[in-house]
C-alpha cells in the first residue's frame, strides 16, 4: 500500500505546516509520498530547502485547474484556501494509481502515532475515510455550523468511488465555498455531511485517537501508554491544533501562545498536547527563519498583557 499524503499552506502558516510534516516524517514508510501545495513562493522555498528531497512542493498553477486559477483573484483568501483543499485532493487522486491511498492533512496537526493505524479502517473495500468532530457535551452547539465531520484528515482509497467523491467535492467548492451556516454552508467542510449516505463504501473513523481536538478533548480521560498520550485508553494518533494563537512581544519575539482561542483546558491537557507542540513550533520558527520565512504572529501584546494571561493560565510561556 502506497500512501500519498498532501497538505497546503502559505508562508504565514508555514511553521505549523513544518511541525506537522516533521511529525509525520517519523512514521512515513519508504515509497510513501508527501506533496505540499505551497500557496506562495516563500512557502514553496521553505518546503524545498528544509525538506531536502523528502517532500515535493507544487503550486496552484501546477494543478492546471483553470476554474480554480480563475477564482484566485476574486475569491476571499480564506475561501480560496478552502477551495484548494478539495481541488488538490482531486488532483492527487487523479494522478495516483488504483489502490494507492491519498490522505489530505490540515497543516495544524501534529502526529503522535502512525496514521496507518487509522487507514486500516479502509480495509475490506472502504473507499473514503472521514472522522467526526465528536464534540464534547459543552460544544454540541457547534455542529450545525461546523458540520458533523472535520476535514483535517481525509483518506481516499483510490478507485472509482473515491475519485468520484473527490471530483464532486472539488466541483461543489468551486461553485461555492463560504462560511454561511444559516444556509448550510461551512467552507469545504459542510459538504462531507452527505458522504456516508451518498457513497456506499465511505468509512466513518472508529478510532477516537484520530481527530483529538479542542472541541472534544475535555470529554476524555487522559493517560499515557508509555509512548504517546491516550484518550479513554486509546493512543492518540494526531491532535488538531485549531484556534492555536502565537503571541508576539517586540524585542522578545514569540513569548507565549494561547492554546486555543475560546477554549479552556485542564493542566493535564496542556501538558499532554500543547507543551510538546510549543517545543516543536519553536524549532520550526528557527528553522524557517533560516530560509527566509517572515514569521507573522497571530497577536502582538505588551509584556504586561502576556504576564497577565500567564497568571490566569490562559497563555503558555515559550521563552
Amino acid at each position: 500500500m502506497v500512501v500519498r499524503y498532501c497538505t497546503l499552506f502559505d508562508h504565514r502558516y508555514a511553521t505549523r505546516g513544518l511541525v506537522m510534516l516533521e511529525s509525520l516524517e517519523r512514521f512515513r514508510r519508504p515509497g510513501d509520498e508527501v506533496v505540499v501545495l505551497a500557496l506562495d513562493a516563500e512557502a514553496r522555498g521553505m518546503v524545498e530547502r528544509l525538506g531536502k528531497g523528502r517532500w515535493r512542493a507544487v503550486s496552484v498553477d501546477d494543478l492546471e485547474d483553470r476554474e480554480l486559477i480563475e477564482l484566485r483573484p476574486i475569491r476571499p483568501e480564506r475561501e480560496f484556501c478552502w477551495t484548494c483543499t478539495a481541488a488538490f485532493s482531486a488532483w492527487m487522486a487523479r494522478r495516483a494509481q488504483e489502490g494507492d491511498i491519498v490522505v489530505y492533512l490540515d497543516a495544524d496537526l501534529m502526529f503522535f502515532d502512525d496514521p496507518r493505524k487509522l487507514l486500516e479502517e479502509l480495509a475490506n473495500g472502504g473507499s473514503v475515510l472521514i472522522h467526526e468532530h465528536r464534540f464534547s457535551p459543552d460544544r454540541l452547539s457547534y455542529e450545525p455550523s461546523s458540520g458533523r465531520f472535520n476535514v483535517g484528515f481525509v483518506g481516499f482509497n483510490v478507485g472509482p468511488e473515491a475519485r468520484a467523491c473527490a471530483e464532486r467535492w472539488r466541483a461543489q467548492t468551486i461553485e461555492r465555498c463560504e462560511l454561511d451556516p444559516d444556509n448550510g454552508y461551512c467552507g469545504d467542510q459542510g459538504y462531507l455531511n452527505e458522504w456516508p449516505t451518498r457513497y456506499p463504501h465511505v468509512r466513518v473513523m472508529r478510532n477516537i485517537g484520530g481527530g483529538v481536538a479542542p472541541w472534544n478533548v475535555n470529554q476524555y480521560a487522559l493517560g499515557n501508554d508509555g509512548q504517546v498520550p491516550t484518550v479513554d485508553r486509546v493512543p492518540v494518533v494526531f491532535f488538531h491544533y485549531h484556534a492555536f494563537k502565537t503571541l508576539f512581544n517586540v524585542g522578545l519575539g514569540v513569548v507565549a501562545v494561547e492554546p486555543a482561542y475560546g477554549y479552556e483546558f485542564s493542566g493535564d491537557v496542556i501538558r499532554a498536547f500543547f507543551h510538546p507542540y510549543v517545543r516543536q513550533l519553536r524549532k520550526a520558527i528557527w528553522a524557517a527563519s533560516g530560509v527566509g520565512i517572515r514569521f507573522e504572529p497571530d497577536r502582538k501584546l505588551a509584556w504586561r498583557d502576556v504576564l497577565s494571561g500567564i497568571k490566569r493560565s490562559r497563555y503558555i510561556l515559550t521563552i
